[in-house]
């Protein structure tokens, strides 16, 4: 091998940590992401689905559910979110292609696992719920708060945390 290869090499083992701590920065980005998110729609969403009708039981019965998904969807969505930044935003420029790309990501994750959350409370409720009336409330509020939501909320909450890349 070259000095060039070992020199490459020795960088890449140096930059791979150990699997404890590995495993910690993934439970540690989970949390913060998942956190983030709940603690930002649960009032805003709440708000709508008594607007749309639902009563507290139903609310709660939501937020919960909601709540629990998070603690998959959030992630999800913070890893998406890493993702399309790097391939649809490189130079992580600002302005109108920032707040598309942190829309459809925030889009594309939650319309169609909240449309599932409000089928499940429906089926078991036995209520008529106005799904794609929620579900295009949801998508306006995303519309205006994705953007808000990844700049000035998670992104400042990853920082704090160091979990930010």
């Amino acid at each position: 091998m070259d000095s060039e290869t070992t020199k490459n090499l020795e960088e890449n083992i140096e930059r791979c940590p150990n699997r404890k701590y590995r495993f910690g920065d993934i439970v540690k980005s989970y949390l913060v992401d998942t956190t983030a998110k709940v603690g930002t729609y649960a009032i805003p969403m709440g708000i709508m689905e008594a607007s749309k009708g639902m009563d507290l039981d139903e609310i709660l019965q939501s937020r919960a559910t909601v709540a629990l998904a998070d603690s998959i969807l959030a992630r999800a969505y913070g890893t998406s979110l890493d993702y399309t930044r790097k391939k649809l935003n490189p130079e992580n420029v600002q302005g109108i292609r920032g707040y598309f790309v942190d829309t459809t990501t925030m889009i594309a994750v939650y319309v169609p696992a909240y449309a599932g959350i409000l089928k499940g409370i429906e089926y078991f409720n036995d209520k008529d719920l106005d799904i794609p009336s929620a579900c295009l409330f949801l998508t306006g509020m995303l519309i205006v708060t994705a953007r808000p939501f990844s700049k000035y909320i998670l992104d400042p909450w990853r920082t704090l945390w160091k979990t930010k890349r």
